[in-house]
């Protein structure tokens, strides 16, 4: 009977483990199912807010475009106006002048005034619509005397204070014409006590100017200046050189700090 009744209790408690055990894992499998409805929530919600997120940077990116629009229409009408204030104000300025004319003068005619103000238009808005010509222009000295340069001699003015257009060699003393037109050249020559310094400006062969530096007496430094207005081809060569006549007696060429000797030219 002993043996019996232990066995029938080691019988119950294995029931009761066996029992425990599918309670466990039933609760387990439970949870597991929670946590899968939360997971799939959740990946519906992030779905949800990638469109969401998808849909805003398409309204960004079209509110981007019509600010860029409106910016580029404002700019348009800003110009437009400013230019539409200044013809109003050109007119009305032409107008004050031209209300009453006396009889003995002439009145111009309304094509010149309308020619006028198209041109004084493109003058005042120059910054925006109309490209100002090139300025051609430079200016040469020397550094330092030359001693005894002797005839025909082309005097090379090494030191360059500007050279707009790039036409002035200083390593050959000579300006080649960028483009035709009607030059001015303005050139001095100093010499030395006692002493003539003789120099033509020339173009290609032509002798166009003539100067010289005479100083027969105690004056310390004789010099000379001039101006010549020409007009050049494209290409034409411009230089300064000393007299090519042996008869004439070519001394020393002066220029430092206190007095120098310059080549100049700009195109009008």
């Amino acid at each position: 009977m002993v043996v019996i009744f232990v066995i029938f209790a080691i019988c119950c408690i294995n029931v009761d483990s066996v029992s425990g055990s599918d309670d466990k894992i039933s609760r387990l499998e439970k949870l597991v199912e929670e946590q899968n409805v939360m997971i799939l929530g959740f990946k519906k919600e992030f779905d949800v807010l990638k469109d969401t997120v998808r849909i805003q940077n398409i309204k960004i990116d079209s509110l981007e475009n019509q600010l860029q629009s409106c910016k580029a229409c404002f700019d348009r009408k800003d110009s437009n106006l400013t230019g539409a204030l200044l013809s109003q104000q050109i007119l009305q300025s032409w107008n004050k002048l031209n209300v009453e004319k006396p009889k003995d003068k002439v009145s111009v005619p309304n094509s010149r005034l309308q020619k006028d103000f198209r041109q004084n238009r493109r003058l005042l808005l120059s910054g925006s619509n109309v490209d100002s010509p090139p300025i051609i222009a430079f200016h040469a000295y020397l550094s330092k005397s030359e001693i005894d340069p002797g005839h025909h001699h082309t005097i090379i003015f090494d030191s360059v204070l500007t050279n707009s257009g790039n036409g002035y060699n200083k390593h050959s003393g000579t300006f080649i014409a960028p483009e035709n037109g009607m030059y001015v050249f303005a050139y001095t020559v100093v010499g030395y006590r006692g002493s003539r310094m003789p120099v033509h400006l020339v173009v290609n062969s032509n002798i166009v100017g003539a100067t010289a530096a005479d100083s027969i007496s105690d004056t310390p430094y004789p010099s000379v200046s001039s101006v010549v207005v020409v007009y050049l081809n494209q290409n034409d060569t411009c230089f300064l050189r000393t007299h090519t006549n042996t008869g004439y007696v070519v001394g020393n060429l002066y220029s430092s700090e206190w007095s120098r000797s310059s080549f100049s030219a700009w195109k009008l």
